[in-house]
């Protein structure tokens, strides 16, 4: 039999080992506690799980019996013995009923365990069921998995990607910062088609003065005045040089002034 007794068991937990769950009144070991209770305790089933704070529909009865009693109904359901269709009058009863328990009981310790178990499992299944559907659309699409579309898109403008795929722009963002870093802007080379519209004009503007980098041309000019003559602005002309370099794969930014 195992070790533990009510002295070790844990507030709120009904302790059950090899098939036996124990009496947190006598520490004695048992297959069902219902009986036991009510003729050897001088209690009840509701007035033990009150006094140790149990959930008020926790069974006290082992396991594999619980499993046995199931069958046994489902067999006597099946073979006509016992009614299938449940009277509407008692299923409302029986909610009312069960509202009116777990007003009562949310407070004892072994409710919110199982409350706080249920929670964690339903919020599993929830993040794995996204996850599939996620998936199932990057694959839809051409791609291995979700990450892989990820990865494959970070070059796209957000909006394009989230429409492509029917979700939120605020999901794409949280994926490519997730998976890509909180630098994946640049990390992939994205650029906002605005900015990237801006950053062609520039690049026409250089390529017909014959200007390979920023410092070519502010040989002999600051780049107020450059900003000035290509009708951009000096903020515009150094992110624009970052991007050329990250391009380039080169690292500095021409500080010139």
């Amino acid at each position: 039999m195992s070790s533990v007794s009510i002295q070790s068991s844990e507030a709120g937990v009904q302790p059950e080992a090899d098939g036996r769950l124990l009496c947190l009144e006598c520490g004695r070991w048992y297959r069902a506690l219902g009986s036991h209770l009510v003729q050897g305790e001088g209690t009840t089933p509701e007035a033990y799980r009150e006094r140790h704070g149990l959930p008020a529909t926790l069974p006290l009865a082992a396991a594999d019996l619980r499993s046995r009693w199931r069958e046994q109904t489902r067999r006597r359901r099946e073979s006509g013995d016992l009614p299938t269709a449940v009277d509407p009058a008692v299923s409302a009863t029986g909610r009312r009923n069960g509202a009116a328990r777990h007003a009562l009981t949310a407070a004892r310790p072994g409710v919110r365990t199982v409350h706080q178990a249920g929670i964690v499992k339903a919020r599993a299944l929830a993040v794995a069921k996204a996850r599939a559907s996620l998936d199932e659309t990057a694959v839809r699409l051409g791609h291995a998995d979700w990450h892989r579309l990820i990865a494959d898109t970070c070059h796209l403008d957000a909006g394009m990607v989230a429409r492509l795929t029917g979700r939120e722009r605020q999901t794409i963002t949280y994926w490519r910062r997730k998976l890509v870093g909180p630098d994946w802007k640049t990390a992939s080379g994205y650029l906002h088609p605005n900015r990237a519209a801006a950053y062609a004009r520039i690049d026409r503007e250089f390529a017909a003065r014959g200007w390979t980098s920023l410092a070519d041309a502010l040989a002999g000019t600051g780049i107020r005045a450059l900003a000035r003559t290509l009708a951009t602005t000096t903020p515009s002309l150094r992110a624009w040089e970052h991007h050329r370099r990250a391009r380039s794969g080169l690292d500095q930014v021409d500080g010139a002034e």
